[in-house]
Order: structure tokens, then C-alpha cells, then sequence
């Protein structure tokens, strides 16, 4: 009757079977034995202890699978806790319909409670575990209980029936029995525990109620107690075995599983994963290691690591360090990241990235270590390092290491007392080539330029390009004299100039060019880079002055003059708003020492630096382009001069000469340009004469004698100024409109008593004869001076022992008061 009620009230426990279906159940099963209104109410209580079993389990997180010895005497004390109530509800409701005396009521409770109890005990595990995955699968191992349990049913009745003590009988019971319950729960777990025990439980049971064995009793509620004991004994060490070789399995698993998570781990890292051992042989060896080594693992297991990976001329060092450790188990570089050099099965060396750790294996000292390669993250540094501090052409230093060089150069200089030089360089012919030969061969020049400068210098010495065509050098370690330092630097950069100046082949041509070296020298940081830099810059374009091809030194003067240019340039574009540039007039005489022209002489007072000399601001006003605008002033102020003039009967003869600068004559609207100043003037052309420099007209030869016809047509005379210094002056001479020509001052000033100046000057004159030119002698200071020229032919004058350059009212004086008689337009010479 109870063992079907126990199989429903274990699978309520599960949650498979519901309360009503367990009530039912129940209600059946009793009503069989049972009147109606009893097994109604055994029915309910029933099914009140599975209820508060199923509701007690959860709450203490109880695991069915009964892996853990918790599980198993939580299960115990639940199943007594559940059957009393059944047991209780039971008697109480025999009690109340009158079914059991007052009595028997305690006998009958512990009865039913045992049996419900052991009922439970026996059959809960199994079916709680009758349902896991593979528990009906028949293999050999399961046809292998199945025939070990018949034995053991055959041995058990062979002994019942064969020994008649029954002590005996129980201990060679005993001898069976633990052996074979050992062994099928350990090999079956709880399934195969469970269906043992109740095998043993039925033949007992079975046995007990044939009238033997050793449970048998004259006293119903001892016998019963006592195969209550043997069977519950039976369960409970049962219970603990599986659950004990469950707790190893576990055990065993989560070991196995971490070893494989390991495995995988190490198997799948990027780093390479190795493990020596106290010898220093290797027992780790991951697939990395063999990527990145090129053993293979079977190779590397077992041997030395410093044979494999080691370079020979490390190996004694590390062997030495593994030794102290493996002796005292001082880590001095375990736990940290090293670089270090490591070596491939090939021979080659590479950079690494060590980081070791120790393990103690019982009594071995394991020490592993993760190494990384990092010759791709080297080299990517080592690229942005170069792109960062090197030229991206030359390879040479670069702005930024450039100044660091200077730093610890400067160090150098102030710790040991020497001076250090900076050569500040640039190509004098770069741009002609870029421009003609494209900036590929320009490449190739400044490759060629950037080994020949490094090559000339000591190894020691910093050589750096600083942008385009330019280069800066510092030398170290100079003397300590300023003197000698200064010899030194001169040396290099004669050495420097010269190599330089041999031909360079690119791209199958020949091409040569020169170089301007500016220098500073330094021992101090009074003066940061940026400020020696400047210097030699300036010193540089000193050089390029010069003609270029050379090398100049910075000094203080030399800064001065710059820092007075530039603040004469920045004066000088608002000397024309500010009315600070006027006129002097430098009187031209004729034979009889009459003033006929002038020369008109631009002159500059500012306010704060005074009166600036023309040789001062007329070459920054060309370097600046201002001569173009400052030149077309002057030109409006000299006709509007001339126009005043043409209404006095002596002063209208006087004509004016106009120094114009190359740019100016060149400028595109020249032409243009004049003939609005005299269409606005309204003067007479030929009284306005140009002065052009006979450097300026041969430079631009074709372009100025196009000009030139274009003036004589307008009626504007035209005068060869400084003629005599030039190179080509007779070459060219005769194709030049011209109609008048100075001869240089230079040749004046020594004609008395160099018979060479006298003799150019004698055929100046008679060039000028043969071409209908009129001839000005100019610098003439002296009466020797003007009697010697006057007597080789020459008629007309200029210089101071006629007069200095005078404002306008000093010179319509002397024009006034010069003038013995008045001449005619007809017959004053044409000057």
C-alpha cells in the first residue's frame, strides 16, 4: 500500500506530479484496505508531508543529485521531518474513526513512521536520479551490476540456507555485501547505490518474513526496528559513498577543466609561454613559443633553455642569475618587464620583451617566463623617432634634435671650457636648379650636399638640414682660445667650400654649384639656439652679399649694422607720407664754369635718426621694391621743378638729371608712368635727363635699348653714368641711344698722378667725340683738375670745387649769379 503513495510523494518532491494527483493517488491506495472517510483523511495528510518537504528542500538549497554529504543529511532530516507528519495525520485519523485504540497509538505512529522513513530513504535517491541523462543506458558496464547483483541474491541465499548460526550468517552477509555496495556506488553512483540497496533491503525484508534471518524477531517492533536499522545503515553509507566519490569526481572534474582552460590558454596566447625547470631544461614550450622560436615543441621539451634561445654571449649571465635563484629564492627581476636580446632556431637575434614569474612544484623551483616580440614595435618607434628627429630625405637630425644637439654641446662647451662652432649653410644655385631641372634632381643635390657636408666634418660633430636647401653644422671640442677657435672653424669651412664646389652628376648631367657659410661661435647658454641660429643666418647672407661662395663671421658689429638696416626699412616705407625726403641740387658747369644742368641728389631727414646717407637707404629701398615708388616721386618732383623754373629767363635753361635704379627703369609701367608725369608738366622733354648705371643698362641690354629709342622719341636725353668701370662698356656702347656719358670719379680723382686714369679718360673723350656724345667729368675738386681736363677736351663739370650739393633756393642763387651773360636756348650746349 505505502510503496506506491512513496513513489507519488517523491515525485511531487521533484515537482512531477501535482498535489491533487498525489491526494488521488493517496486516497486510492488507502481506500483499498481502508473505509471511505479514513482513507480520505490518510489521504490528506499524506500529501501535507510531501508538500512540506518539497517546501523545506528548496529553502536550504538542496541539490537532488545528492553531490555533496550536506545534500544527503539534509535529505535525511527533511524525510523523517515530512513522514512524521504523514505518520501523525495517519493515526490521528484511524484514531478518529474509531479504527485504533488509545493503546496502540504510539506503536502504530513509530511503525508507520519507519516505514514511511525507510520507504523514502530507499526510494527518494533513486528516483531522484532516475531521470539524469545516460541512467538507462545499457552497456557493458550495467550489464555487469545486473550479473554481480544475481551473484550476490545466489551467494546470500546460498548462505541463509547453508549456515544455520545466525551470526555467522551476518558477517559473511557483511563480507558480501560492503564490498559489492562499495563498488556499486562508486562505479554507478546513486542509480546503481540506490537499486543495490533496495535489492539487499527486498531480500531482507523477504528473507525476515520467511521466518529468518538475522532481523527475525518474536517481537514484532524489534524485528521491525531492527531491519528499519540494517536498511536505513545500508542507505545512509550508501549516500555517503556516492557522495563522496561525487564530491572526488568533482573534484576531478574542475581540476581537469581548469587544466584544459589552461591549456587552452597557454595553447591559444600571443606571448610565448616557457617553463624551465631547477636544471634550467624546459618542461613548457606553447605553440607561440614555437612560432616565434621555430622549434618545435617535441625539439625544445627537455633541453637546456640557454642553448635555444639565448645568445652565447648572454648565456653565462643568465645561467649565474637562474643558479641564485633556484639556491636562494631571491627574485631580483621576476614580476617586472625586461627587454631583452633572444635568438631564433636560425641564428638571428631579435628584441624581446621578458616578464617572469616563480612557482614552487613541492620541492623544484619552476620559474616561467612570457616573452613578447617586439621587433615590429621597435621597429614602428624607431620609424616615428626618425620621422620625429630626422630628415625624411637626407636621414640627417632635423630641427628638433637639432636643438638638443646645441643643448648638450653647450653642456660640453661650459664644463670643459671650450668654445663649439655653428656653420650656418646654404646653397647659392639651388633654386636655378629646382626650377629648371625639377625638384627630383633637386632631391639628388641636397642628398649629394648632406654626404659631402658629413664627410668633411669629424664623426663626433652634428650635421642637420634645417629646410630646403639649407644646413647647419656644429663642431665641438673647439680650443679654448677664441682665436685658435676661430682658425679652426675657418679650416672647416674652407674644406667645406671646396668639396661643395666640385661638380655634381644627377640624372646623367653635370651640374655646379657653390655654397655661403655663416658662422657664430659659442660657449656659453647666454644665447639661446634660436638667437645663434639668427646670427649665423645673418652672417650667411653676409656671405651671399659678398657674391656668395665664401663664408662670414657674426659679430657684434655685424648685428648692429642688421638691426640699423632693418629699422631704416621699416622707416623708410613712411619716409613719402611723412614728407621727410627732399631734394639737393648738384651743379653741372661748362668750360667757362657756368652752370647749365644739375644732378638731382634725393637726400633724408627722420625725425629720430637724423640725416640718413643715400648709400644707406637707397640699397634697402632696391632690396625692397620701394626704390619703384620712391623713384616715380622723385621723377614727379624734378619735372614739377622744372616746370616752375620755365618762367624764369634763366633758370628755364637749366636741365635736370634723374638717377633711375635698374628695377625702376625695368618696372613694367615705366614707360607708361612717365608719360603721365610729363603730360601733367607740360615740360619741355629735352630739359629731363635719366642717368642709368652701366652695370644696370648691360645686365638688361636688350630690354634698355628698346626703352632708350622709345625716350629719344619722347625727347628725353639719356645719360651712361659711372662709365669706365663696367666689363663691356665699348661692346655695347655703340648700340646704346645715349647723349651724354659721366666718367667715374674714380678716374678723376688720381688724374694728376696716375698717367693710366689720364689716359682712359683721354680716350673716354674720344669715344664721346666719335658718337656726338657730350662728355661730364665728375669729382673734379681741384683747379689742377679742371685746367688737365678742360685742356684734353673736356666741356662739362660737376664735383665740389664748383659747388656741394645745394637745396633749391642755394641753387637758383648760384645759377643766378654764375650767369655773366644770358644764352640762348640755340646756343647753349646740349648737356
Amino acid at each position: 500500500m505505502a510503496s506506491y503513495w512513496y513513489c507519488g510523494r517523491c515525485h511531487y518532491a521533484l515537482g512531477g506530479i501535482s498535489v491533487a494527483a498525489v491526494f488521488v493517488a493517496s486516497f486510492l491506495i488507502e481506500l483499498t484496505v481502508l473505509p471511505f472517510v479514513t482513507s480520505f483523511l490518510v489521504a490528506i495528510t499524506n500529501t501535507l508531508g510531501p508538500m512540506l518537504a518539497a517546501y523545506l528542500l528548496p529553502k536550504f538549497h538542496f541539490n537532488h543529485h545528492l553531490y555533496k554529504q550536506k545534500d544527503i543529511l539534509l535529505m535525511i532530516i527533511v524525510a523523517l521531518v515530512g513522514m512524521s507528519v504523514c505518520a501523525t495525520g495517519g493515526v490521528l485519523s484511524l484514531y478518529l474513526t474509531g479504527l485504533a485504540v488509545t493503546e496502540k497509538l504510539s506503536s502504530i505512529w513509530f511503525i508507520w513512521w519507519l516505514g514511511d522513513s525507510l520507504g523514502v530513504l530507499l526510494a527518494l535517491p533513486l528516483v531522484l536520479n532516475i531521470g539524469r541523462k545516460t541512467t538507462f543506458t545499457c552497456n557493458n558496464r550495467c550489464y555487469q551490476l545486473m550479473a554481480w547483483i544475481i551473484l550476490f541474491i545466489c551467494v546470500e541465499l546460498i548462505i541463509v540456507s547453508a549456515v544455520p548460526d545466525l551470526n555467522k550468517q551476518f558477517i559473511l552477509s557483511m563480507f558480501v555485501i560492503l564490498p559489492m555496495l562499495i563498488w556499486a556506488s562508486m562505479s554507478f553512483g546513486l542509480v546503481g547505490g540506490s537499486f543495490f540497496v533496495i535489492v539487499l533491503s527486498s531480500i531482507a525484508v523477504w528473507v525476515t518474513s520467511q521466518g529468518s534471518g538475522n532481523f527475525y524477531s518474536h517481537d514484532l517492533s524489534e524485528g521491525v526496528f531492527s531491519l528499519w536499522t540494517f536498511m536505513v545503515a545500508l542507505v545512509v553509507t550508501m549516500l555517503l559513498i556516492t557522495a563522496l566519490q561525487s564530491e572526488r569526481n568533482l573534484a576531478l572534474k574542475t581540476i581537469q577543466n581548469h587544466d584544459k582552460k589552461l591549456r587552452a590558454v597557454i595553447d591559444g596566447a600571443l606571448d610565448a609561454i616557457i617553463t624551465i625547470d631547477a636544471t634550467g631544461r624546459l618542461i613548457e614550450f606553447n605553440p607561440a613559443a614555437e612560432r616565434i622560436f621555430g622549434y618545435k615543441k617535441e625539439e625544445a621539451i627537455g633541453r637546456p633553455l640557454s642553448e635555444l634561445i639565448i645568445p652565447a654571449r648572454y648565456r653565462a649571465a643568465h645561467q649565474t642569475g637562474h643558479q641564485q635563484y633556484v639556491n636562494s629564492g631571491v627574485k631580483h627581476v621576476f614580476n617586472q618587464r625586461m627587454e631583452m636580446v633572444a635568438m631564433r632556431e636560425d641564428g638571428s637575434e631579435f628584441p624581446v620583451e621578458l616578464t617572469l614569474t616563480a612557482l614552487k612544484d613541492g620541492d623544484s623551483s619552476l620559474v616561467t617566463g612570457f616573452l613578447r616580440d617586439i621587433s615590429e614595435q621597435k621597429r614602428a618607434r624607431q620609424e616615428i623617432e626618425n620621422f620625429a628627429y630626422y630628415d625624411a630625405l637626407t636621414g640627417l637630425p632635423n630641427r628638433r634634435l637639432l636643438v638638443d644637439r646645441f643643448q648638450h654641446a653647450v653642456l660640453i662647451a661650459q664644463r670643459v671650457e671650450t668654445y663649439c662652432g655653428l656653420l650656418f649653410i646654404d646653397l647659392d644655385k639651388f633654386k636655378a636648379l629646382n626650377d629648371t631641372k625639377g625638384h627630383d634632381v633637386g632631391d639628388q643635390l641636397l642628398i649629394e650636399v648632406a654626404k659631402r657636408i658629413q664627410n668633411t666634418v669629424r664623426a663626433g660633430d652634428t650635421v642637420a638640414r634645417l629646410s630646403g636647401d639649407e644646413f647647419v653644422v656644429i663642431l665641438e671640442n673647439l680650443d679654448t682660445s677664441a682665436t685658435v677657435a676661430y682658425q679652426q672653424v675657418s679650416e672647416v669651412a674652407q674644406k667645406l667650400l671646396a668639396e661643395l664646389n666640385k661638380t655634381y652628376y644627377l640624372s646623367f648631367f653635370e651640374f655646379a654649384t657653390s655654397a655661403s657659410i655663416g658662422i657664430t661661435l659659442f660657449n656659453d647658454d647666454q644665447l639661446t639656439f634660436e638667437d645663434h641660429l639668427r646670427h649665423a643666418d645673418t652672417a650667411m647672407y653676409l656671405s651671399k652679399d659678398s657674391g656668395g661662395n665664401t663664408y662670414r663671421f657674426y659679430d657684434q658689429l655685424t648685428q648692429e649694422s642688421i638691426e640699423k638696416s632693418f629699422a631704416l626699412e621699416s622707416a623708410l616705407s613712411f619716409a613719402l607720407v611723412s614728407h621727410e625726403l627732399y631734394f639737393n641740387y648738384q651743379p653741372i658747369v661748362d668750360a667757362d664754369k657756368q652752370v647749365v644742368a644739375a644732378e638731382v641728389l634725393l637726400r633724408w631727414n627722420h625725425p629720430a635718426l637724423g640725416n640718413v646717407s643715400p648709400a644707406e637707404f637707397i640699397p634697402i629701398a632696391e632690396k625692397t621694391n620701394q626704390i619703384i615708388k620712391i623713384g616715380h616721386w622723385v621723377l614727379e618732383q624734378a619735372c614739377e621743378q622744372l616746370k616752375i623754373w620755365q618762367t624764369d629767363p634763366v633758370l628755364s635753361q637749366i636741365k635736370l638729371s634723374v638717377n633711375i635704379s635698374a628695377k625702376q627703369f625695368l618696372y613694367i609701367n615705366f614707360m607708361q608712368e612717365l608719360r603721365e608725369i610729363l603730360r601733367k608738366t607740360a615740360i619741355d622733354p629735352s630739359h629731363l635727363k635719366l642717368e642709368l648705371t652701366e652695370t644696370a643698362v648691360i645686365d638688361n641690354i636688350d630690354d634698355v635699348i628698346n626703352k632708350m629709342k622709345v625716350l629719344r622719341q619722347m625727347g628725353v636725353r639719356i645719360s651712361l653714368d659711372d662709365f669706365g668701370i663696367g666689363h663691356s662698356s665699348l661692346v655695347y656702347l655703340k648700340k646704346l641711344p645715349v647723349t651724354q656719358i659721366k666718367i667715374d670719379q674714380s678716374f678723376v680723382h688720381d688724374v694728376l698722378t696716375d698717367t693710366n686714369d689720364a689716359a682712359i679718360i683721354q680716350m673716354v673723350l674720344a669715344v664721346g667725340k666719335t658718337i656726338h656724345c657730350d662728355i661730364v667729368a665728375e669729382g673734379v675738386e681741384q683747379e689742377e683738375q679742371y685746367a688737365l681736363l678742360k685742356s684734353y677736351g673736356c666741356d662739362f663739370f660737376q664735383g665740389y670745387y664748383f659747388s656741394r650739393p645745394a637745396d633749391v633756393a642755394s641753387f637758383e642763387k648760384l645759377v643766378v649769379t654764375s650767369a655773366v651773360k644770358v644764352i640762348s636756348a640755340d646756343s647753349l650746349p646740349s648737356v
